[in-house]
């Protein structure tokens, strides 16, 4: 994998605003990475068009990032839409993820989305989806966590009454706190407050690690957040959430990675061996070469000291809790359960 250095500089000067060239022996690999990992939006505008033999390579990142830019401008649209709908209808909410940490990119566009989260109280589930059902979203999926809807051009959003994810076990006290952890930005929007979104936003990369997988592009935002909000953060009140937690290693583990990512520090030859982990993984675990239940077999059977046959019988025979989320409805028949 000799071209990763040459997507590190790539990114470095992405985030510099300064144009690269480059050489790669294998284009095909290069190519296919920077789109698994959700990278096009951030360095394609930087990338010298001559450092590729085979233009067809350069062609195809140009489409995809006119995607990105597309998508964009139609996801910022509706996150107004939706905002003015929740203030309209009195619905505090929170816009989660993706929808958050675009704004600490240089431009919105770099910082690719595959929908739109957007946390509300429980309480106002019914109103919400009934508002939704109104404008014509269509409900595609219903689990016990969340509720997906997408709208006749196609954007998913995904709405949360909470946080916590069936594997967010260790954090759930944590997580369950959210709402103590928000403030008022503009009449019903609400934002998290630093210390506690860069912990949660830590939180969902191990869940993805353990679960499926996770490309570059989501650690990195872990970095970035960090350097955008280094003048508000409390890294007091931060460290003590991580110390808390036991997220302190995981975090370091992260800022180190960042740090290679963005051509500041050289990998071990252990950080290479994660490093190819991760960019076959790509962004949760979607990269065609990618085995997305190798992270959790890991966590199964050394985190929480499972054997192999007993992480097998896991995947056979679930958790309850873990098909009350897939399968809502087993929640008021339980008899459906084998």
């Amino acid at each position: 994998m000799e071209y990763i250095f040459d997507i590190f500089k790539l990114i470095e000067k992405s985030l510099e605003n300064e144009k690269h060239s480059f050489f790669v022996v294998d284009e095909k690999k290069f190519t296919q990475s920077l789109i698994e990992n959700g990278l096009v939006g951030l360095v394609f505008e930087y990338i010298d068009p001559k450092s590729f033999k085979n233009q067809s390579y350069y062609n195809l990142l140009k489409e995809i990032f006119k995607g990105y830019v597309y998508q964009d401008i139609q996801q910022q649209n509706l996150i107004q839409t939706i905002n003015d709908k929740f203030n309209e209808a009195q619905i505090k909410h929170i816009f989660l993820k993706g929808a958050h940490l675009k704004k600490i990119y240089p431009q919105s566009y770099m910082r690719g989305m595959g929908d739109i989260d957007v946390l509300i109280e429980k309480d106002n589930v019914e109103l919400v989806k009934s508002i939704f059902l109104e404008m014509n979203y269509k409900m595609t999926d219903v689990r016990l966590l969340h509720y997906t809807f997408e709208t006749p051009n196609n954007l998913i959003i995904e709405l949360h009454p909470t946080i916590v994810s069936e594997v967010d076990f260790e954090y759930e006290e944590f997580l369950n706190g959210v709402w103590n952890e928000a403030y008022l930005k503009s009449k019903y929007l609400y934002e998290l407050n630093n210390e506690f979104l860069y912990v949660y936003l830590l939180i969902h990369v191990v869940k993805h690690l353990r679960t499926s997988g996770v490309g570059i592009r989501s650690i990195l935002d872990l970095k970035l957040f960090k350097d955008y909000y280094i003048e508000s953060i409390d890294f007091i009140k931060l460290s003590n959430n991580l110390h808390k937690l036991d997220l302190i290693k995981a975090d370091e583990k992260m800022e180190r990675l960042s740090c290679i990512f963005i051509n500041q520090m050289l990998p071990s030859d252990k950080d290479l061996k994660i490093i190819e982990y991760i960019l076959k993984s790509g962004i949760h675990g979607k990269g065609s070469e990618h085995d997305r239940f190798t992270g959790r077999r890991v966590f199964e059977t050394e985190h929480k000291k499972q054997s192999k046959t007993q992480y097998f019988l896991l995947q056979i025979f679930p958790k309850k809790r873990y098909l009350e989320n897939q399968y809502p409805y087993l929640r008021t028949h339980p008899w459906l359960l084998p």
